[in-house]
Parts: C-alpha cells; structure tokens; sequence
C-alpha cells in the first residue's frame, strides 16, 4: 500500500491521540500545524498544546498560526503533501488552504455528522441525553463541520458515560477508522456523500456560566450536566455558602420527591440529594482549592448535618 505525505493539524489531548497514530502508521507525518503556545502559571512560562509536544518529541516541523492566511497556504504549497488530517484544529481553514494537498483535508469529528457540528460535541451529546453518538470522517469545506461524509462509525454513550470516557471510546474507535480510510483513499476506493442540511444541529461553545446546577431540575438533567462537564468546566453548587464541584455522580426516580438541594441521606457513603423529580447521587465532589474526594472522604471530612444545597 502507499505512503501518504501528512500534514497534521490538531491541538488537544484528544487530537493527540490521532497523531500518535498517525505517526505509529506507515504514512508519513511531515509536519504539524496546532494553535500557538500560550503563558501561564506563576513563572508565565509557555504551556505547548499536547499535539505540539508529541511532534516536538517526534522531530516533526510545528507550525503555530494565529490564522491560516496566504503565508501559511504557501507553506503548505511548498511541503506538497498529500493530504491534511485535521482534528480538534480550533482554526478555520481557508479554501485556498483546503486545495492545496492531492486529497484535500479530512476532517475526524466526535459524532455522527450532521448532528452536533461546531465545538463542543461530545458534551453537548451527553448533556443532550443522547443514547448514540459516533465517529465522522468528512472531506472538509469552507462550511463548519459540513463536508460530504466519507466514513461513519456509531458509538454508544451509556447512562453514566462522561465526557472523559466518551473521549476515550472515541479515540479507541477513531484511530482504526482514521487508518482504515486512509487506506481506502489511497486505492482510490470510496465513496462520499452529502450531509442532509435539515438535520443539522449545532454544539455550541461551553461558557463556564453553564456549570451552575440548578437543582429544580430533575436529577437525570443535573447527571447529564456534571458528567457532560466533568473536564471542564466541572458542574458547581454551594453548600452552606461555599463553592461545591461535583465530578461524578448516578441518579435514581422517586415515588415521592423531597425538598430540591436537601440531603435524603449518606446510605453506602454516597451523598444523596432530592431533586425536582428523582434522587440525584453524588460519588465525587471538591471543595474550593481542594483536591477532588469520593463521597466518602468528604461525608467523614464534613458536617452535611441540616445542609442544603443550592
């Protein structure tokens, strides 16, 4: 089989995975574009995105852009590859960009295309309440997320899947199916077709404002928040006035429903809090500049006695 000429374009963990593969495979990555370093912390030193580490790592040229404009068409004109890969970029491509490489630019995207476009699909599936998501391959154009499809791979998201264990399916399933289509470009043997614009919805960007819990929702709604949010930006309520993170938790229906935010009980060292309709139960919480604790550690490290939530 042939060798294809890649230029990868990516910047988060999840990005990550897929060029390691990539660079794991008999193609060859030849160079890397991903979104500019940024200072941070204390000593305002420069925080690399993980795609550029692992090219960094792997002797791969980086090419940090705050846009994609004419310079970096031409560049990509000069490596002359066969294709780009692009997955969880954060830039858009222009067209120009898009027709340099023989076989365009392929684009991975976590769901099953035209459901979700835009950036934040994962979560807004699982907050959602989405029992099916997937993998799409599509052959990118200037239109977000709305390329003809080339590949489609289903994944289903269980009850208490976050957006953490999502990612990881996803990366599981994406990376074989990255490969597979690679092959079939090669050979030539595929087919695309085109999205159906009537189905489309939109992920939009996550606001930290929407981590709030609102607890006279139901219980079911509240999980799905916390485990849509459990990377960032991690759903909160107060207790007793101080800020409460909450990362995992179940939920249950009830014949009977209590007061929304109070505490039922601690049965099985889990904390359990009415809701509008159910029972939600939390597994793990994190106090203000604390580390995260099971449910356990922070009932014996705390006074839940007459507490609410709020």
């Amino acid at each position: 089989m042939n060798k294809l000429k890649i230029v990868f374009a990516g910047t988060p963990q999840f990005a990550e995975s897929y060029l390691a593969s990539l660079i794991s495979s008999r193609h060859d990555v030849v160079c890397v574009f991903t979104q500019p370093s940024k200072r941070s912390g204390r000593g305002l030193k420069f925080n690399h995105s993980p795609v550029r580490n692992t090219a960094q790592a792997n002797n791969i040229d980086i090419r940090q852009p705050e846009k994609i404009t004419i310079v970096e068409t031409d560049a990509l004109s000069e490596i002359n590859p066969d294709i780009v890969i692009v997955v969880a970029y954060g830039l858009m491509l222009s067209k120009e960009f898009m027709s340099v490489p023989r076989f365009g630019c392929v684009n991975v995207h976590p769901s099953l295309l035209p459901r979700w476009r835009g950036a934040a699909p994962i979560q807004r599936s699982i907050e959602s309440g989405d029992k099916l998501s997937g993998i799409t391959i599509i052959k990118m154009k200037e239109k977000l997320d709305a390329g003809d499809i080339i590949y489609q791979e289903p994944v289903k998201i269980d009850t208490n899947d976050s957006s953490l264990s999502l990612h990881k399916k996803f990366v599981e399933v994406g990376t074989d199916i990255l490969l597979l289509t690679l092959d079939s470009i090669t050979e030539n043997n595929y087919m695309m077709y085109p999205q159906d614009e009537n189905l489309a919805t939109y992920a939009k960007k996550i606001k930290k404002e929407e981590a709030k819990i609102n607890w006279d929702n139901s219980a079911e709604k509240i999980h799905r928040k916390i485990m849509a949010f459990n990377q960032w930006p991690v759903a909160e309520t107060t207790l007793s006035g101080e800020r409460i993170r909450i990362h995992d938790s179940e939920y249950k229906d009830l014949e009977i429903n209590g007061i929304p935010g109070n505490i039922k009980s601690l049965k099985d060292d889990l904390i359990h809090v009415f809701t509008k309709k159910g029972l939600l139960i939390i597994k793990k919480l994190q106090k203000d500049n604390s580390k995260v604790l099971n449910a356990k550690d922070f009932i014996n490290s705390s006074d839940l006695k007459g507490k609410k939530f709020v």
